[in-house]
């Protein structure tokens, strides 16, 4: 079995020394990614192509591994399974692509075409003629169509040796990693990121991962996976660190003490003051961020510029002129859909009617209220690991939270939901005691609760309330399940003052 490989065309019109040095790069990280699949499988590089050879029987399993990860590689243009054959002369030629496609064009329609490169006595037109009228005869109900045919043979002659292609697949192009600088890229786990790191990769860059952990421990566990998902199908040939930065503490604060139309885009200022911090101190050329222009509020052109300012290193926004379908389609397309279907949303968990045209006058104003010791305490305490290493030293998460309709007795509620959002629709339970504990302060405060009582975590979407939860057993309170009352229940109602 063999694979010829068109690198991104974009490398064979550089001058010769870049060619090779970039075609050499290809050849690294095609040989790290397919020595993972069978260690016999080799690689060579030519001028304008490269071969992949494997000398040996490969199992089902391992023939569709090769494909799938050759296709996962960006710098891969297109690329041919082929048979080899030496040249002898044309009727040869046909004898093989008999063997290999007669039975395939029974009863239906077909064409042949030829590419040669060398020194021959015939024409590839010449070749072509005399395949496809031989075929004609051995074939039953066979025609030829030369556009828009059910079946194409592709025959490509080079010196002495002929290749009959059995598939050819198309990708995504791009070039090899290593041929840029290093980047820093923010990673959330969503559609947006993932995307987003991906385009990076594709245009040559080594990538690492940043990643603020607001306060769930599960969440940072979805993100290394996604990641690690990343750099293993598309860059192989960079070992990225993934850099984890809590922001607990920093939430908590930013909720209690910043108004909240500015939370949000004061939130993505520390993002950006801290990936600023890492980038001077580990020589990253560029940020990369996920916005998408005017998609949410914070990505407004005003907004992104206040933002900026937070931040003297290059900003990079991949997806800005992408609309949310465009970006979700193309993470269909690198199989990071699944990843993001299953993230939660943590937006508006901290920003309530956001401000969508804030002035950097404002900002600076509102700042003066936040404590920057926290955010050097977040930095000093960052956690930074290599990302192919990332999820060996993880516990596999398998935290199941019990959910209760109705609180049963000795159990208590608990609205986790901060002031604003709990006085706009308040739960009203009759005859069960409601505690109003915001999330921001129930981590440090639930161990001074009686604990032979169970507590049941309510807010809106059941996102915050299962991250409380999580956390809580995380630290040895098994007394918590997330409460899903039943409205339509005499019991239960939420009343709105809107």
């Amino acid at each position: 079995m063999k694979f010829i490989i068109k690198p991104f065309s974009e490398i064979l019109v550089k001058s010769k020394p870049v060619r090779k040095k970039y075609l050499s790069f290809l050849q690294t990280n095609c040989s790290l990614a397919l020595k993972k699949i069978n260690p016999e499988i080799k690689t060579k590089f030519f001028r304008d192509k490269q071969e992949v050879i494997v000398p040996i029987e490969l199992s089902e399993f391992e023939s569709k591994n090769l494909v799938k990860t050759l296709s996962r590689i960006a710098w891969i243009e297109s690329f041919l399974e082929v048979v080899e054959y030496d040249l002898v002369d044309v009727h040869t030629i046909f004898e093989k692509a008999s063997e290999l496609y007669q039975e395939q064009i029974e009863n239906k329609s077909f064409a042949v075409r030829v590419k040669r490169s060398g020194t021959h006595t015939f024409k590839s037109l010449d070749v072509e003629k005399y395949v496809w009228w031989w075929l004609l005869k051995r074939a039953k109900n066979a025609s030829v169509k030369l556009k828009n045919s059910d079946i194409v043979i592709n025959i490509e002659i080079k010196d002495d040796k002929v290749y009959l292609v059995k598939n050819k697949y198309l990708w995504i192009w791009g070039y090899p990693v290593w041929t840029q600088d290093k980047v820093l890229s923010l990673i959330s786990g969503g559609f947006d990121s993932g995307v987003s790191t991906y385009s990076m990769i594709k245009r040559w860059c080594k990538v690492d991962y940043l990643f603020f952990n607001l306060w769930w421990v599960a969440h940072e566990l979805w993100v290394k996976q996604v990641s690690n998902y990343i750099r293993n199908n598309f860059s192989s040939g960079y070992r990225a660190r993934f850099i984890t930065v809590n922001f607990e503490e920093i939430v908590a604060h930013l909720v209690k003490d910043i108004n909240h139309r500015f939370r949000w885009i004061i939130l993505k200022r520390l993002f950006l003051m801290v990936a600023d911090r890492l980038a001077k101190e580990n020589e990253y050329y560029a940020i990369i961020k996920w916005d998408s222009l005017w998609q949410v509020s914070s990505q407004t052109l005003k907004n992104m510029f206040v933002i900026d300012k937070a931040s003297d290193t290059l900003v990079l926004r991949p997806l800005i002129s992408f609309n949310k379908q465009e970006i979700i389609d193309l993470s269909m397309k690198i199989w990071t859909y699944d990843f993001a279907c299953n993230m939660p949303e943590y937006c508006a968990v901290i920003s309530d009617k956001p401000a969508t045209w804030a002035r950097l006058e404002q900002i600076l104003e509102e700042e003066i209220n936040f404590d920057f010791s926290l955010l050097e305490k977040a930095i000093e305490n960052k956690k930074v690991q290599f990302i192919n290493e990332v999820l060996e030293t993880e516990k596999v998460w398998e935290t199941e939270i019990e959910t209760a309709n109705i609180p049963g007795e000795d159990e208590v509620v608990i609205d986790v939901r901060e002031e604003l959002k709990e006085k706009e629709s308040p739960l009203v339970l009759e005859w069960v005691k409601i505690l109003k504990i915001p999330f921001f302060d129930l981590v440090f405060d639930f161990e001074k609760l009686d604990q032979t009582k169970t507590y049941l975590l309510y807010c809106n979407k059941w996102v915050i309330s299962r991250n409380q939860a999580v956390a809580l057993q995380e630290k040895g309170f098994k007394n918590v399940k997330i409460f899903r009352p039943v409205l339509n229940d005499s019991l239960c109602a939420i009343k709105t003052w809107k």
